[in-house]
């Protein structure tokens, strides 16, 4: 009898815990890639004003925090650009405020006016390729038969 309350007792734990981890925003159930929805990708530019991490409404994927950069253009309009996970991404942009930056991006129809997800960052002429060409991003893991992670170059 201990053995089965012990049992039923873990598994509630083990539902409680994947729950957790696994809540999503009010974005797409399944991302881009796995849609198989071809966005349009378009180069964006500006200086960076800030650096945000914390919970994002518009995830698709697991993460309780996102990181996004929030960059001016020269048309002064303010772009919320979504990088990803702040635990896979965040190394990538440290010490970012007030730089230069050239964002290839897309958008979904899920998104608000403004809001880009980033599928390369050029920073300080560093190149940081955050998903693939069929717009997947690195830390989803496998892309075929390979696996892949982020790319960086001077």
């Amino acid at each position: 009898m201990k053995t089965r309350i012990k049992l039923i007792g873990f598994a509630l734990l083990m539902i409680v815990a994947t729950t957790g981890y696994a809540q999503k925003g009010v974005g797409e159930k399944k991302g881009m890639c796995n849609q198989g929805i071809n966005a349009e990708v378009v180069e964006l530019k500006g200086e960076v004003t800030s650096l945000e991490e914390g919970p994002c409404e518009y995830t698709s994927g697991r993460s309780l925090s996102g990181t996004h950069l929030f960059i001016k253009t020269a048309d002064k309009k303010t772009l919320n650009i979504h990088l990803g996970p702040t635990v896979e991404v965040s190394k990538f942009v440290t010490d970012v405020k007030g730089k230069s930056i050239i964002v290839k991006g897309f958008r979904t129809e899920m998104l608000p006016a403004e809001h880009y997800i980033a599928k390369q960052l050029i920073i300080n002429d560093k190149l940081t390729v955050l998903r693939d060409e069929k717009l997947k991003p690195f830390w989803a893991g496998r892309t075929g038969r390979e696996r892949w992670c982020c790319k960086q170059s001077r």
